[in-house]
């Protein structure tokens, strides 16, 4: 949430580590002297998305929403307080005592996997045509699908 032209290489969208869209976040201040500063080849700096802020221990106060550019100082950031994050989306693990120090953060290890079917072609799906029509009334929208079958 950075105010500056940012250089950063951004990773993932904010917010990739969260099991669910429901959380609760606050703006603080992200110090340009965190543990987990990455410097890029230019010298601009940035704390990634899923930092834990303002250390990863039993300061803890939660996890950082988006990657924030600290090169020119301290920076305002978006802070996950409240919320289900995958761990293993994280920069780094969350310690013990950080994870003690976030009551409203509930901890999940690994993210589901999704595999497609070993015989999965997407080269033989059928396209699926999708046509919509005013309807009956104000609001209302008629919507014809071809070449779907439900199942």
């Amino acid at each position: 949430m950075s105010f500056n032209e940012s250089k950063t290489n951004i990773r993932y969208a904010p917010g990739f580590f969260l099991a669910s869209a429901e959380c609760t976040r606050e703006t603080v201040n992200i110090s340009p002297s965190h543990s987990q500063v990455v410097t890029m080849a230019d010298g601009s700096k940035y704390v990634p998305a899923g930092a834990v802020v303002p250390s990863n221990d039993g300061n803890a106060k939660g996890i950082l929403y988006e990657d924030v550019d600290v090169s020119t100082g301290a920076m305002p950031g978006s802070l996950v307080t409240k919320g289900i994050v995958y761990e293993d989306r994280l920069p780094a693990a969350i310690e013990s005592s950080a994870e003690s120090a976030m009551p409203g953060i509930t901890v999940i290890v690994n993210a589901p996997s999704i595999t497609r079917p070993a015989n999965f072609n997407k080269g033989s799906l059928a396209a699926i045509t999708v046509t919509s029509t005013a309807g009956s009334g104000s609001g209302k929208t008629d919507v014809a699908l071809t070449n779907y079958t439900p199942g």
